[in-house]
């Protein structure tokens, strides 16, 4: 199952507390990434956070992993996962 978590920079964290963590960060989604459970990764267009694709077998196991990022530790990355299912409504266009 996929999931989109929109992660996002707490609003009037500092930088200052912030820089730190991008490091530690970046490796524990390229373990994810390593282990195909992020699929994709975008920041925001002003870079406010990120957009990440998921590849998890539940709503839990997502929400676990998202606990375990460094950003997330320290209360610095607020984030909202949403459950994803294919869209089959194109579908429509080609019933009889």
């Amino acid at each position: 199952m996929q999931f989109l978590v929109i992660a996002k920079v707490v609003p009037g964290v500092p930088m200052d507390k912030v820089l730190p963590l991008v490091k530690p960060e970046a490796a524990k989604v390229w373990e994810y990434y390593a282990a195909d459970a992020i699929r994709n990764t975008y920041y925001i267009a002003d870079m406010s956070g990120a957009v990440l694709l998921w590849e998890a077998p539940s709503l839990e196991a997502v929400t676990e992993m998202v606990s375990q990022l460094p950003m997330v530790q320290e209360g610095v990355l607020q984030t909202e996962i949403t459950p994803l299912k294919p869209y089959t409504g194109t579908e429509s266009l080609f019933a009889k």
